[in-house]
């Protein structure tokens, strides 16, 4: 159990590192949160919905691998499974955003024209879901 914690922990730590870094970087490309001083509170709470949605994916993981110790043993098909995840989750979140006006974008954000959503969200969390997992795993030990 102990060892779980751990896993846990640095999960939450790793996570909430990378994604802090990327939402400060790309928040000046929504409208309203030009300045660090409107985005910061906005950047704090994305990146602990972040956090939250990483762990989400790494439950949804170990219940489908029926194991908490699949971390130790990574497969390309758990990169893969983690980067669909991250896509997946990244255009829910998106689509809820615009939907519910919750931000725009400034016309300097990158669009995907098929899908009408910002190219940065998208790659962050199907990029950091499965570098925070991979980083993790190279830290925790059985």
């Amino acid at each position: 159990m102990r060892s779980l914690y751990a896993t846990l922990t640095l999960i939450v730590l790793v996570s909430f590192t990378l994604h802090l870094a990327w939402e400060s970087w790309h928040v000046h490309l929504y409208t309203g949160y030009e300045s660090w001083t409107l985005g910061m509170p906005v950047v704090l709470m994305a990146t602990i919905g972040d956090v939250l949605y990483t762990l989400g994916a790494f439950a949804l993981v170990s219940g489908i691998r029926r194991s908490l110790d699949w971390i130790h043993e990574m497969r390309m098909s758990d990169y893969l499974a983690l980067v669909a995840l991250g896509f997946l989750i990244a255009l829910f979140v998106e689509y809820k955003g615009l939907a519910l006006d919750r931000w725009q974008y400034l016309p300097e954000m990158p669009i995907i024209p098929i899908l009408g959503v910002a190219v940065s969200p998208i790659l962050q969390m199907s990029l950091l879901l499965p570098a925070t997992l991979f980083i993790v795993s190279r830290f925790v030990k059985r």
